[in-house]
């Protein structure tokens, strides 16, 4: 069975997890995406958006078949129950560094963040230390109360990603055309790279089995998708409009600047206010990430008290995070690792899905 006791406060609806799906893929890559995407699929990066949306989607199918056949448990539990206990905790661990991974780069990701846009005098290091004791604080009171958060920052901070709509007239639709003049291929190629940036939805295969009602996972999750889905275009779309491809492939937070040029007549600098509000968003990814880092480790050594688990990950991952806190240095490991995180992930599950579909 699974690995946690799932106390009734530590249940989650399933309007919850639809928070939770959207929060775990709209986080740093939302903010770094337009600038490699653009390298690639030009101006019809928001369509590779789209078709690069087919990952967590079928992330999505595969958590909600296997919980239906088995809803009150995890995948941790099902790979050592079919691939046996040896070699299903060796998938289980490799599943432990993709969270370590994802958690390490949103951290000094965002701690770069912050040192360019609104905290210069702070060493990394001190900014790691701070991010990361918030993050494990929150996720160490319990997946409910990350569902809960992760609602709350929803409605707060959607409209912020709206707001961008009322200053379209400061640019042109040009920027956009012509719609699918980088070609087909490239289209192609950008989904690839949109994939990446889903990362963070392998959290549900970990955490179905808190839903209270297991019967409204499937409309749940994949209205989660398609929000995440439309959030990516939205950004994606709106960077290029604003920017055009060449200024959008020169900056290294596309996004964040064009919050820079929105006026408003009652903000007198909405790119704080944004930034603010992101900062919500990234803490909130992280302690998501953090919950499931825990998690994972939990299941390997189950005598040992959760907190002691929680305090034991804490330097690990802020030792980690210190040696990404150059940006270039950060997205380029990343390029590297990504793509085999994701392999991995389709591999790990898809592999479950399979053996429960012919074992039974």
């Amino acid at each position: 069975m699974a690995t946690m006791n799932k106390a009734k406060n530590q249940l989650l609806t399933p309007s919850q997890m639809f928070f939770i799906v959207y929060g775990s893929m709209t986080g740093i890559g939302v903010l770094s995406l337009p600038k490699s995407l653009v390298e690639i699929s030009q101006q019809d990066a928001w369509i590779s958006s789209i078709v690069g949306a087919i990952y967590p989607l079928y992330i999505c199918l595969i958590v909600i078949y296997i919980s239906k056949k088995y809803p009150n448990d995890n995948i941790l539990f099902l790979s050592k129950k079919y691939f046996g206990n040896f070699l299903g905790k060796i998938f289980n661990l490799l599943f432990l560094i993709l969270f370590v991974l994802t958690t390490v780069s949103v951290i000094s990701g965002y701690t770069n963040i912050v040192k360019v846009y609104a905290a210069e005098f702070l060493s990394s290091l001190k900014l790691i230390i701070i991010i990361t004791v918030v993050s494990m604080y929150t996720a160490y009171k319990g997946i409910s109360l990350i569902g809960k958060i992760s609602e709350i920052i929803f409605y707060i901070t959607l409209p912020l990603i709206i707001i961008p709509l009322f200053s379209l007239g400061k640019s042109s639709i040009l920027n956009i055309f012509p719609i699918l003049g980088s070609g087909i291929t490239n289209i192609l190629k950008g989904s690839i790279e949109t994939m990446y940036s889903y990362l963070g939805v392998e959290f549900l295969l970990l955490t179905y089995h808190y839903v209270n009602d297991k019967n409204k996972i499937k409309s749940f999750l994949l209205t989660g998708v398609f929000l995440t889905m439309v959030t990516y275009v939205w950004i994606m779309f709106i960077t290029i409009y604003y920017f055009g491809i060449d200024v959008t492939s020169k900056s290294l937070w596309p996004f964040l600047s064009a919050a820079e040029i929105i006026d408003i007549p009652i903000i007198n600098n909405f790119r704080y206010l944004f930034m603010l509000s992101w900062s919500f968003i990234l803490l909130k990814s992280i302690a998501i990430y953090y919950f499931g880092v825990v998690y994972i480790l939990k299941d390997f050594i189950k005598k040992i008290n959760v907190k002691k688990v929680y305090l034991f990950i804490y330097p690990i991952l802020v030792f980690l995070s210190m040696f990404f806190t150059n940006e270039i240095t950060r997205r380029n490991f990343l390029s590297k690792v990504t793509p085999v995180m994701v392999i991995f992930s389709l591999i790990y599950a898809s592999s479950v899905a399979l053996l429960i579909r012919i074992k039974g």
